[in-house]
């Protein structure tokens, strides 16, 4: 979806009372370490193919990911991602009686929408049904035009709705979903959601064969998007989060189905990524907190996450009757996600660099304004070492970092002395160690997290103060019964039928499993060994 994105999304609040519209600014990091992707063009105009360390691929990548520029610099919990899941983020816009149009209804309203940046306008008339009640959205390039790009009820979300955007030097296709609700019945207010824009002209460069793509479109349907910036205001999550979910994930069940079905493809992997996303804005408000208060109890935000592992229920139940026909089906996931019990520290924070703690402890040094205040920024004349995303610390090594203090025959006891505060440190409030397990870099090598890409001091948290996930070791578990732990089930050809193994299952595992089954030769590098106690057929 990034790849193809080319216009952000809108939650859209109309009203009467609105004199003037607002529009809200999305809050987003740009510190290269994100979720999103929007602009690969410059790793497509290198013809990516290799991928090694001095690569001009690599440089693309580099600059597409805005790598090796850090500006998310997180000082507190606001800064970091519990900061950024809250807030009201819907542009109000007037909405007033329709005027100049030729076909309007009797005490029908409008209201407009700007799109890419002002550079697109969508003109919407509200209209009521034959009972006087308002129920409807229509949207129009403009008044004149005899039929509206779409109509959408109350309560509806309508997808595929083709319009041109901006791209380049000219105009692509693209499509967008629509959803309104909350209508007023005598048409005082209306809310809706309006999707990113994604590219259907030029969806083939993530195809192979390119044909696929315009094969899955004819047969099935664009790639749909879902709601991703908007935060976890129970309005949005209900209303918008969870119903552009349900479609998306009903798209890609039917493409699944369409490549066994109709392309007679025999190994299908599938990732589906609607509980992480929706985890990631909701769990963390559905315990009591004093930090921040909500609309909802946190009961509601409970329901929404089990209304999403219902819809994962959905997905997969759109696979089963394989079974029959003598497939193997595999349930595996990369993680789990849990509810903290305490709030986290200002440590661990997937999105930028950790300063928090750091800075209390010494290591990372900030700037500070003319008045003595800090400021986001830090001073790597004093800075010893930084911690990045969620569990790496680097050492500002001299020789290594063009901004390195440290002498390289310094490193192993600063190491070694940085390891000891983390153990060390207590949070303020609890007056809890907040560090369960640090280690040095090649050490990490027997959790799998070594080499250069890691960092030289590998941390995790300790259980009952950790995010959804990634500052936490696997056997981690939180509130409303959640865990950290990656689920594994299988089921079908060539596996035992009703056993539960004892065996630890790990990630890697799965691949040499799959290799074992298929009958081909395990991955050259493969780290894991089959599952053989679930087996059928003896090893």
């Amino acid at each position: 979806m990034g790849a193809a994105l080319r216009d952000m999304e809108q939650y859209i609040y109309a009203d009467v009372n609105v004199e003037e519209a607002v529009i809200t600014k999305g809050e987003s990091h740009d510190n290269g370490a994100g979720c999103i992707i929007t602009d690969l063009d410059d790793m497509a105009d290198e013809g990516v193919v290799n991928m090694g360390k001095n690569s001009k691929a690599m440089e693309a990548l580099d600059k597409a990911l805005n790598r090796k520029k850090v500006t998310a610099i997180m000082r507190t919990l606001d800064e970091g991602d519990f900061g950024t899941v809250i807030g009201d983020r819907a542009n109000k816009t007037p909405l007033k009686p329709a005027k100049n149009w030729p076909n309007a209804k009797e005490g029908a309203k409008e209201f407009a929408i700007m799109l890419c940046g002002g550079a697109k306008r969508w003109i919407c008339l509200v209209e009521p049904n034959e009972n006087g009640v308002f129920d409807t959205v229509k949207i129009y390039k403009k008044k004149q035009d005899e039929q509206p790009l779409a109509v959408v009820k109350n309560n509806e979300l309508v997808k595929d709705i083709i319009d041109t955007v901006p791209y380049k030097d000219g105009t692509t296709r693209a499509i967008r979903s629509v959803r309104v609700f909350n209508m007023a019945e005598d048409g005082s207010s209306v809310q809706l959601w309006v999707s990113v824009a994604m590219d259907i002209d030029n969806g083939d460069a993530l195809f192979h064969p390119k044909s696929f793509y315009k094969e899955i479109a004819e047969n099935v349907d664009y790639v749909q998007p879902v709601m991703i910036t908007l935060g976890a205001k129970e309005v949005v999550v209900r209303n918008i989060m969870q119903p552009s979910w349900e479609v998306y994930t009903q798209w890609q069940a039917d493409c699944l189905k369409y490549a066994i079905e109709e392309k007679g493809m025999e190994v299908i992997f599938s990732h589906i990524h609607n509980v992480d996303n929706m985890a990631h804005v909701v769990w963390n408000w559905s315990a009591e907190r004093d930090y921040q208060a909500l609309e909802e109890s946190p009961e509601s935000y409970v329901q929404f996450m089990e209304n999403a592992y219902l819809d994962t229920d959905k997905y997969l139940g759109n696979f089963l009757y394989l079974l029959d026909e003598d497939w193997t089906i595999f349930i595996v996931s990369d993680h789990g996600l849990l509810v903290s019990e305490e709030l986290p520290p200002t440590l661990g924070d997937p999105f930028g660099v950790n300063a928090g703690v750091m800075s209390t402890l010494g290591y990372t040094v900030l700037k500070k304004d003319a008045d003595g205040n800090e400021i986001p920024e830090i001073d790597w004349t004093q800075t010893k070492a930084i911690a990045t995303r969620g569990n790496h610390i680097w050492i500002n090594l001299k020789g290594r970092n063009a901004t390195g203090i440290v002498e390289p025959e310094d490193k192993y006891e600063l190491e070694r002395e940085i390891i000891d505060a983390l153990y060390a440190y207590r949070d303020p409030k609890s007056g809890k160690r907040v560090v369960g397990m640090a280690m040095r870099n090649k050490e990490a090598a027997v959790i799998g997290m070594s080499g250069p890409d890691c960092g030289d001091i590998i941390y995790f948290l300790d259980e009952g103060c950790n995010r959804v996930h990634g500052d936490s070791l696997s056997t981690y578990f939180g509130l409303n019964y959640t865990s950290v732990s990656p689920i594994y089930i299988s089921a079908g050809k060539g596996l035992k039928k009703g056993c539960l193994t004892d065996r630890v299952i790990r990630q890697v595992d799965f691949a040499a499993t799959l290799a074992h089954l298929g009958g081909v030769r395990m991955p050259a590098q493969c780290e894991g060994a089959p599952i053989y106690q679930i087996l059928e057929e003896e090893m």
